[in-house]
């Protein structure tokens, strides 16, 4: 016992000198260890906030996507406001009532040849009733892409025919909204028109016209053979060789050029024959008085026989440039008389 008392006396410091090092030791250890895991909970907040920061980064993935998606309905199809709206009844009841002073109001740039193709239809469309009306952002910020649903009222036929149209219009100078009748011919505007065309809500919304359209059609027979004769008398005319004897349907203008505002060289009676000397658009050239005239077509018909002449018979309908019936540009109208 004493020589253990005289060891432990001889060693005593070493022992204390030990359990000091343990004991730095025991706290080194711990003090890591509540670190690492006060770390590690930080670790999943800042995850938890990189995660969330992710979607606001602009460079992000996540954010990216958000905005692809944001980027293809920025642009969807919206129920028209009610300044677009009253502008399209506006144009349809003025093209009903063969108005056009207030065409001239209501799209820009309103032609001679405007006016004929108004005019054209007087005999076959009645009038028109609007339906919904729907837009998609223009390329201004005062411009819309406009899809007008409506129905023709033809003459003598019960059933409506539907149909769809799209105009481009935009804000003018004194803050009125106005249709660009000239949209087709700027290659921008025409190219963006086009674009929207394969847009998922405009191509749905033109196969359910044409559904409703197909069913119309099939519901009345007589819808399906008006729609389907429509233009005829024109296009008899119109695509006839040149030589070829017309009759004219009417008492009508015989006009210097081929529009309603050109001077009017005199005045041919119904039942009477004029021969086609040429054509311009809608319009036949022929002969009169030693004059190059001109007659709407659809006021001649076919006389079915040609005279021997020195003119060129060559031409057929392939090279006529009679224009293609669009539901936007026609619409029923006065004859062209005096």
């Amino acid at each position: 016992m004493d020589d253990f008392r005289e060891w432990l006396s001889d060693n005593l410091r070493y022992f204390m000198l030990g359990g000091a090092i343990l004991i730095i030791v025991l706290v080194l250890f711990f003090g890591v260890r509540a670190c690492v895991g006060s770390n590690k909970g930080n670790s999943g907040d800042g995850q938890k906030t990189a995660a969330k920061d992710q979607g606001n980064v602009p460079s992000s993935p996540t954010n990216e996507g958000e905005s692809d998606e944001k980027k293809e309905d920025a642009n969807s199809m919206e129920k028209a406001d009610a300044d677009i709206t009253a502008l399209i009844k506006s144009y349809y009841k003025a093209l009903g009532e063969k108005d056009i002073a207030t065409l001239k109001t209501l799209e820009d740039d309103f032609t001679p040849s405007d006016e004929s193709k108004v005019t054209n239809l007087k005999d076959y469309i009645e009038g028109y009733e609007v339906g919904d009306v729907y837009t998609k952002k223009g390329m201004t910020e005062d411009s819309y892409v406009v899809y007008a649903c409506f129905s023709y009222i033809c003459q003598n036929i019960e059933t409506k025919a539907p149909a769809l149209t799209q105009f481009y219009v935009y804000k003018n100078s004194d803050g009125s909204w106005i249709i660009d009748n000239d949209a087709m011919q700027d290659p921008d505007i025409s190219a963006y028109l086009e674009k929207q065309l394969s847009d998922s809500d405009v191509a749905e919304l033109v196969t359910k016209v044409q559904n409703e359209l197909d069913q119309a059609q099939q519901k009345d027979e007589a819808l399906a053979a008006f729609l389907n004769g429509l233009g005829d008398e024109s296009d008899v005319s119109v695509q006839a060789q040149n030589g070829t004897l017309l009759t004219v349907a009417e008492e009508c203008n015989v006009r210097a050029e081929a529009n309603t505002d050109s001077e009017i060289l005199g005045v041919i009676s119904e039942g009477e024959q004029v021969e086609k000397t040429g054509t311009d658009g809608e319009w036949v050239q022929i002969d009169y008085d030693g004059q190059t005239g001109y007659i709407r077509g659809d006021l001649l018909t076919d006389g079915s026989e040609s005279v021997d002449s020195d003119s060129d018979t060559s031409e057929d309908s392939g090279d006529s440039d009679s224009e293609e019936y669009d539901s936007q540009d026609s619409g029923s109208g006065e004859e062209e008389q005096e």
